[in-house]
């Protein structure tokens, strides 16, 4: 696991580009402590930090493939790299370490950027230098477990794995993206290609761009979506096998491994199933002090079910308000999501014990576990369509847009925290939509089923652009490396493509297939639970962090984000706060993006200043 950085720059000379690959690199030393790297050569300088799991001795960055024609950097973990190295072994090429990284290299060599692409199961944010063709290529990970931020200008071009890393260099324009905003404020997070700087984009997931250096021109390509659709059915035979193949191929490394232990269905199947392979490996569970939101008892069942070493944690209001700036400095971006701070604990915690931990980020889009799919479950559209029969008309349209649909949900059935009204208040401007929204709905559209096209929508907005933000931020922050094993691609393919409808969810029973497999492992007392969720009871704690900040008018009065009306902010926080907090989900994230924006810009700011006098 690392973080990657590159600026190619004419304009920049040769030591003043170290110098600024020095500042870049300081940026994202937390996903990277233990060494660092880089490559510079003309126009272009490229660098990286390091945190070594696979071959720590040997695995330092870059490396070359034969000839040294391509140069290649990558943040990430490729968990097949040792089946493909004995492929590629067979074909003549040599290794010189075990590091996953070469081979990439040496892959890139054997069959070209689409030729590896296809071939590589891996969390990943990849950047090659083809010195033959004079190209950049960068590649991100089919499911959006790694970020990779990008930003261009005519004759320039920068890329890295934060934000604030092109925030800092002064060509980038700092300007707040008023569409971001609007979708921010309606889901708590930034879905799709944009982000919340106008200047800056973000590669999607399965996506590549490639930069030519001699013309300065961009192309970017899709190279990976998930099948949707009808596809051949499967066996519980088959998803075990799967399940299991998904966990082990995880576990590879060279450092200890834990993994989060919620008490819940996902994270109890990828533990008992992790314990088999690595006997007393490291659990770790968050608890909190009112029963309705803790399932700590149910994850000490499962620990002592598979003899873990378990570690438990308790989250209370005090720890609210403490961790609460220290996350929102912690982000490169906003993030409205409550669960980040238990979970920034966590990671600070586990990382006392472990280097990479495994998590069930991904369980619920492909297997069908969240309740607001109920709507498009084959009981519900079956009632529904004979209560249209009765009535003489058809069923609703399926929501047509990412926000502006008639119910004030997602594609997904996701609720939104505001509506449009709302939204004007707060920015007084339009809604607007764009490409990428196009492009996703039509997407959707490939979708066999109602129940398909709503776990789909998730599995390419909340899932990339909120769920595994939070993850891989909140464990970065420690330097602590994050793994999905739900997001292996054979097996979400299996679990979105190849169950049927009843299979995702039958009446009021969800992950109906992943519950009946889960059965061959678990103790029925967790296969058996509903969903939870990690949900903190956090309505009293945002009443008691605005008190805490002097009130609505003294926190706003240093609010540092011109575009959100100020007297229109204050109104509608008042109005809810008179309430009780009904509306804590969208207090709660406007609080986040006023901490986050004040630390990004203040930290920015320290960049800019010591990079100013390296770039022209």
């Amino acid at each position: 696991m690392c973080g990657i950085v590159g600026v190619i720059d004419p304009a920049i000379i040769d030591k003043d580009k170290a110098a600024l690959l020095d500042v870049l690199e300081s940026v994202i030393i937390s996903r990277g402590p233990d060494s660092s790297g880089r490559y510079i050569e003309g126009a272009v300088a490229m660098g990286m930090r390091r945190l070594s799991v696979i071959d720590p001795v040997h695995g330092d960055q870059p490396f070359f493939s034969p000839g040294d024609q391509a140069v290649v950097f990558q943040n990430g973990e490729i968990y097949n790299h040792a089946i493909l190295r004995s492929e590629l072994a067979k074909a003549g090429y040599l290794f010189r370490t075990a590091s996953d990284t070469e081979v990439l290299a040496q892959g890139y060599a054997a069959w070209g950027l689409n030729g590896l692409l296809a071939r590589i199961d891996g969390m990943y944010a990849i950047a090659i230098l083809d010195r033959r063709s004079g190209e950049l290529h960068l590649a991100r990970d089919r499911f959006g477990e790694k970020p990779l931020y990008y930003a261009f200008v005519p004759g320039r071009f920068a890329y890295g794995s934060d934000l604030r890393v092109l925030a800092a260099i002064p060509w980038v324009d700092e300007t707040l993206d008023g569409v971001s905003l609007q979708r921010y404020l309606a889901l708590h997070y930034v879905p799709g290609d944009r982000t919340i700087l106008k200047a800056v984009r973000r590669l999607l997931p399965g996506e590549t761009l490639s930069f030519n250096i001699g013309t300065a021109t961009l192309c970017r390509r899709i190279y990976y979506r998930p099948p949707l659709g009808k596809q051949p059915r499967t066996s519980d035979d088959e998803l075990a096998q799967r399940l299991e193949h998904a966990v082990t191929s995880r576990l590879v490394s060279d450092k200890p491994v834990g993994v989060f232990l919620s008490g819940g269905l996902d994270s109890s199947i990828i533990a008992t199933l992790a314990a088999r392979q690595m006997p007393a490996i490291d659990t770790f569970s968050m608890g909190f002090e009112y029963a309705s939101h803790d399932e700590s008892e149910y994850a000490a069942l499962l620990a002592r079910h598979i003899g873990s070493r378990h570690h438990h944690f308790r989250f209370d209001a005090d720890a609210f308000a403490s961790l609460l700036p220290r996350v929102a400095a912690a982000l490169d971006e906003p993030l409205g999501d409550q669960a980040m701070l238990p979970l920034y604990w966590l990671c600070h915690e586990a990382r006392k014990h472990v280097t990479v931990v495994l998590s069930g980020e991904g369980a619920d889009e492909i297997f069908g576990g969240y309740g607001y799919y109920a709507p498009y479950a084959p009981s519900a559209l079956l009632r529904d369509r004979l209560k249209g029969w009765l009535r003489g008309r058809s069923r609703g349209e399926l929501p047509r847009r990412l926000l502006d649909n008639p119910s004030p949900v997602t594609p997904s059935g996701f609720p939104l925290l505001t509506d449009q009204g709302d939204r004007f208040r707060l920015l007084g401007t339009p809604e607007a939509t764009d490409a990428w929204e196009h492009a996703f709905v039509a997407w959707l559209d490939l979708a066999g089923t109602p129940l398909q096209r709503s776990m789909a929508a998730d599995l390419g907005t909340w899932l990339p652009d909120d769920l595994l933000v939070k993850f891989d931020r909140m464990a970065m922050a420690h330097s602590l490396e994050g793994r999905a094993p739900y997001l292996q691609p054979e097996l979400v393919e299996l679990g979105m493509a190849r169950l049927p409808d009843r299979q995702h969810m039958s009446g009021r029973l969800s992950k109906v297939a992943l519950r009946r497999v889960a059965a061959r492992w678990l103790p029925p007392e967790i296969g058996a639970r509903r969903k939870q969720g990690f949900v903190l009871p956090a309505a009293r704690w945002v009443e008691q962090w605005i008190v805490a900040q002097g009130g609505v008018a003294a926190y706003l009065e240093h609010m540092t984000i011109a575009e959100l009306d100020r007297d229109a902010l204050a109104a509608l926080i008042n109005s809810d706060l008179a309430q009780g907090v009904k509306r804590e989900r969208l207090l709660f994230a406007l609080i986040m993006l006023i901490e986050w924006h004040r630390h990004f810009r203040d930290r920015v700011a320290d960049l800019r200043r010591r990079i100013h006098p390296l770039v022209a």
